[in-house]
């Protein structure tokens, strides 16, 4: 009887809560109204898109972001075939009020891969880590505006 009681106890407490990440449906009290950037590319794209999606307020900010992404082969084979790949990301932004600028950051994410036979699995694979990068770009820049 006793362990059965422990069972529902620990049940009631695992289910009872409801889990739910933080930043994941979170919407912000600013608005970027002008998001501008260096050059067209995927991850400058990512960003501004979910940066339209998750700010949503009163408070008027402009951003201006710029990226540059580095693919180097970290090891080889015996014939100098690539084994393993590094994608490095790196993200500069600048938020502007009222054309002052108030917030300026450097990010730097990246991921090591392995690789595919397949060129274009490995090219799709490749676009995934590109998408989930900017994803967590867009993430940390968002995080930091809370801090303003």
């Amino acid at each position: 009887m006793n362990k059965i009681l422990k069972i529902l106890l620990f049940s009631f407490f695992v289910f009872g809560c409801s889990y739910e990440p933080i930043f994941s449906k979170k919407k912000y009290d600013f608005q970027f109204t002008n998001i501008s950037y260096n050059e067209e590319s995927i991850i400058n794209e990512i960003v501004k898109k979910n940066l339209i999606e998750k700010s949503k307020g009163y408070n008027q900010y402009e951003i201006f972001l710029a990226s540059e992404m580095e693919k180097e082969i970290i090891s080889k084979n015996e014939k100098g075939d690539p084994i393993i790949f590094n994608m490095k990301i790196k993200f500069n932004y600048i938020v502007k009020k009222d054309g002052i600028k108030i917030l300026s950051d450097k990010i730097i994410k990246e991921s090591t891969y392995d690789n595919i036979n397949d060129k274009f699995e490995l090219l799709k694979y490749e676009e995934n880590i590109q998408k989930t990068l900017s994803e967590n770009i867009s993430s940390e820049i968002l995080i930091s505006m809370t801090s303003i």
